[in-house]
């Protein structure tokens, strides 16, 4: 999303910038950091639609001549706190730029500007030298805290019950934000599909005290574990299974080398796509071509001298 220069500040109800739009900014004003991540705070969700609603979607659009996009599911609003602790982080920075500015291009050097120096850097203690370091430990580290906030709270995005959401997918979130939120959510253009659990109703009066408790986490949590370690296992005994299925029911030469190189190649991806250490990526594949190339030794019939 391209963005220009114009000295403006832009309202908080105008519409969200379109993908390719051009989104005015007033660099002079540390305004500009909230405007470009403005519509990102708070977006709209619905509720995912199952196959039924697809299908009376499809219905209705047949009887009225529509695409069927007014057939909605409920919607609420979905608010990032993270978001807020990046616009945190980009005015940090921009505070830094501006006193490396000064102290550059004016003949007084700007108030503070060590100080600033010396929080940035401590967010990279390992990369500067022991004395440096040392000088900053005695100072609070305002940058390095944000980063490592933020870092935690991209870490929490994993948690079955994510705290830095605040979503319209739990009823009683649903219904503050609605209330707090009013009309205003008419100007709220961006959209996004409930992945989680969509709550109904409050049928339990004692279900939102018990939401946070640890043991309802470690139950939710335990849960998508438990399929996550199923869908590994299914995968992987797939990646084993087919290629020897194929290799016993026809026993050639040509069979074994062609599903051997490609199960080997999808894997390969797979662990990329996967895995971040290289190491990791290549000791796994290649642990998995070994049991294959034995596997074709062992079930290929040798050429007849």
């Amino acid at each position: 999303m391209p963005f220009h220069r114009q000295r403006r500040r832009r309202n908080w109800d105008e519409e969200s910038p379109k993908k390719g739009q051009q989104i005015n900014v007033d660099f002079d004003d540390d305004r500009w950091i909230i405007d470009v991540n403005l519509h990102n705070i708070i977006v709209k969700i619905s509720r995912s639609r199952s196959p039924m609603d697809s299908l009376q979607g499809l219905l209705y659009s047949a009887n009225n001549a529509t695409d069927g996009s007014e057939v909605q599911g409920e919607q609420s609003y979905l608010i990032n706190f993270a978001v807020l602790q990046r616009i945190n982080i980009a005015q940090l920075r921009v505070k830094l730029i501006r006193q490396a500015i000064d102290l550059r291009f004016k003949a007084r050097q700007p108030a503070g500007w060590t100080d600033t120096l010396q929080l940035y850097s401590k967010s990279y203690p390992d990369q500067n030298p022991p004395e440096f370091s040392r000088n900053c430990l005695t100072n609070s580290s305002l940058t390095a805290q944000a980063l490592k906030d933020y870092e935690y709270m991209e870490k929490c995005h994993l948690l079955p019950d994510d705290p830095f959401y605040v979503s319209g997918e739990r009823h009683s979130d649903r219904k503050l934000l609605q209330h707090l939120i009013g009309d205003r959510g008419d100007h709220i253009v961006k959209r996004v599909v409930s992945k989680g659990v969509w709550e109904k109703g409050a049928a339990d009066p004692d279900s939102s005290a018990r939401y946070n408790t640890r043991p309802e986490n470690y139950r939710r949590s335990w849960i998508k574990g438990f399929w996550e370690r199923i869908g590994v296992a299914t995968l992987s005994g797939a990646f084993l299974i087919t290629p020897m299925w194929l290799m016993v029911l026809h026993n050639t030469l040509y069979t074994g080398l062609v599903s051997t190189t490609g199960f080997v190649t999808l894997f390969g991806l797979m662990a990329a796509a996967f895995l971040r250490n290289p190491t990791e990526v290549m000791s796994c594949t290649a642990a998995y071509a070994a049991v294959l190339v034995v596997f074709v030794g062992l079930t290929t019939d040798s050429p007849q001298a």
